[in-house]
Formats: C-alpha cells, sequence, structure tokens
C-alpha cells in the first residue's frame, strides 16, 4: 500500500538501527526510547508482550513508525482484545506531508486484522489534535491526576524559601485522611518485592470485577515485565493477609515542581479496604525516600474513591506539569455489550502510558 513517495509495512527487528536512527533525528529529549535496550524491552521481547510496529519507508529508510501492541483486555467479566498505540514518530523532514495519517490508517486495518475490539492511546497536547481531525476516534477527556501533599514544608520551602517551612502545616491539614480503612478479618502486611508472584492473576480478575472498568488485565506476567524488567525504575509493594496475596502496588519517583514526587504506577488488590492499605503503604516508602507530593491517575471510581479517603485531591489542570490525554477508536469487531463511552467505564493509570 502505497502514499504518495513512501510505501507503508511492518518494520522487522533487523531494522533496528534505522529505527534508531529516526529517533535520534528528533529534537530534544522528549522521547525516551533513543537506545537499543528500550526497544529491544518495550517492543522486540520475547515475553509474550511484543509489539507490531509499523512503517512508512523512503529509499530504503524508516521515515515514521507506530508501534502497535495487543493486550488482554478485562471489562467485569468480559474478555477483550485491545490495540494500543504508542511512540509514534514522523522525521522532521516528512512532517505535514500525511505519514502520521497513514501511520494510523494501517495501524488501524492492522488492530482490526487481529481481532482488537479496538484501539486506544494517549496523545500529547500535539498529537491529539490529529487524533480528533481524523473523525473516528472518541475522547472522553483528559486523564484525571489526583495529588497529595506529604511534607508541606518541604513543598512551600521549594517554592518561596526556608519560611515555607514554617506554615508547611497548613498544605498537610488540607490533605489528611477522611476516614480510617475498615479492617475486613486480619492484618495486612507489607513487603517489596522484585517480582510478583502468579497469584497475582486471580487478583487482577478480581480487581476487574471490583473496578468495573474496561482495563489491561495485570496479570503477574504482564507485571514482571511491564514494572520489574531491567530497565525499571519501579517499586513494587504488595501486601498479604494471613499469607495470603491480596493486592500490589507499583510506585516510582521523579524530580517535579522543585520537590521528589512520588507517583503511584499501578495498582490492584481484592477489596477496597485493601486498596487503602496499599496507597497508605506507598505514601509510607514514598516520605522515607524524602518525596513532598504523591500522585496518581485514576478514572475508576473505586479507586478514586479509596484516594480521596487517603487525603488525595483533585487540583486545577493548571499546576500539574504533565497531562495525559484519551482517544479510543472501535475497530467493529464483534465483542461488547456496549461502548465504554465515559471516561469511568474504563480504568486507566499511570501504567498504561509509556511517558511516566
Amino acid at each position: 500500500m502505497s502514499h504518495q513517495y513512501w510505501s507503508i509495512r511492518l518494520a522487522e527487528a533487523a531494522e533496528l538501527e534505522s529505527l534508531l536512527a529516526l529517533v535520534r533525528s528528533l529534537p530534544g529529549e522528549r522521547y525516551q526510547g533513543a537506545s537499543s535496550n528500550y526497544w529491544q524491552w518495550r517492543y522486540l521481547n520475547d515475553a509474550g508482550f511484543g509489539a507490531a510496529v509499523v512503517a512508512a519507508v523512503h529509499d530504503g529508510q524508516l521515515i515514521g513508525v507506530q508501534p502497535v501492541s495487543f493486550f488482554d483486555w478485562r471489562w467485569g467479566e468480559a474478555s477483550l482484545t485491545g490495540a494500543m498505540y504508542t511512540g509514534v514518530l514522523t522525521h522532521p523532514d516528512h512532517r505535514r506531508k500525511g505519514v502520521f495519517r497513514s501511520l494510523i490508517d494501517a495501524s488501524n486495518e492492522l488492530a482490526t486484522q487481529r481481532g482488537a475490539h479496538f484501539c486506544m492511546t494517549l496523545p500529547n497536547d500535539a498529537s491529539l489534535p490529529g487524533f480528533l481531525k481524523f473523525g473516528d476516534w472518541v475522547y472522553p477527556g483528559c486523564i484525571p491526576t489526583w495529588l497529595k501533599v506529604l511534607d508541606g514544608g518541604k513543598l512551600l520551602a521549594a517554592k518561596i524559601g526556608p519560611m515555607g517551612r514554617l506554615v508547611g502545616w497548613i498544605p498537610n491539614l488540607l490533605f489528611a485522611k477522611q476516614s480510617r480503612p475498615r479492617n475486613n478479618g486480619g492484618v495486612i502486611e507489607i513487603e517489596a518485592v522484585s517480582r510478583v508472584p502468579a497469584d497475582l492473576d486471580g487478583i487482577s480478575d478480581q480487581f476487574a470485577r471490583l473496578a468495573g472498568g474496561c482495563m489491561i488485565r495485570r496479570t503477574a506476567a504482564y507485571w514482571n515485565w511491564r514494572h520489574s524488567g531491567p530497565l525499571s525504575a519501579y517499586r513494587t509493594l504488595i501486601a498479604k493477609k494471613s499469607g495470603r496475596l491480596v493486592g500490589a502496588i507499583c510506585t516510582t519517583s521523579q524530580p517535579r515542581m522543585g520537590v521528589e514526587v512520588g507517583l503511584i504506577v499501578d495498582v490492584v488488590a481484592e477489596e477496597p479496604h485493601e486498596l487503602r492499605s496499599l496507597i497508605a503503604a506507598a505514601e509510607i516508602d514514598f516520605t522515607r525516600q524524602g518525596c513532598a507530593v504523591t500522585t496518581c491517575q485514576s478514572t475508576s471510581l473505586v479507586l478514586n474513591e479509596a484516594l480521596r479517603a487517603e487525603g488525595y485531591r483533585l487540583p486545577p489542570r493548571a499546576i500539574m506539569p504533565k497531562q495525559f490525554h484519551f482517544v479510543y477508536r472501535p475497530t467493529g469487531v464483534p465483542g461488547w455489550s456496549r461502548e465504554p463511552a465515559a471516561m469511568n467505564d474504563w480504568h486507566l493509570t499511570f501504567g498504561d502510558s509509556d511517558n511516566v
């Protein structure tokens, strides 16, 4: 299938150097995948989560790529296949000529051929208008990002100097827990691990029913590939009750807003009170690491309520340094009982993005 002076096909693993040359042609440091190790892990892996890389080719060189990853999704009890578009790239010399559109059109065809029920992606501010212009992508909105101040003195000192520590108690009060979690029979024990056990498969399925939204099935294999790989900067805490696994939470931290900020990347749990216990454990861990603020993306009602009860708030978008839009496109493959048109019909966290 040809489009003007380029052709569209799937990239091959042997073209990795051409792909990396394309990545390095981008101005600045906005794209993290400028190493062969990243592409080997993210798209060319043999862990069962490899991707197809749709490529635009001109004179034997890649001038644009759109990786398409296929994941198992759950929507309550229903099993679905979703195609995730990540890391779309177009060489600066070939922009505004239709390369981006041809990559997306070809990816849409590929997703349908492989039986995906929908395509989804989390575009940045620059890419969002392109998806909206296509006309067949649904935009539920910007993914809400919850925030909690852990150390008001440290946060204010970074903004207004030493005097900030004297009034740091004020933001601390604004983010106090609303209630104590119910104790549903047994003490919850928290443990840091490098890999999660296979028992997480059942926890993930229970959490899908609890959360109610359309979500990637967070199996142990998926979690260990996505959050515990050799390039991972993440930390996983698991929760056990009487020796039995009941949940897991993945975190990381980054310097933002002049302070170290903790990010809750992913979380699954059997019950709401276990969800709250994991969030509280992550908060303790962040405090030990010197974080002044913690954040978490959430679109599902059960996670929203757990975050609110633990003292998190939804701040104005203007003060958040990074926003994550969400768009999806039904492929027409049968299998949905209805279309998940509202944001709360989905379960999306930082862990669903490559840009954390």
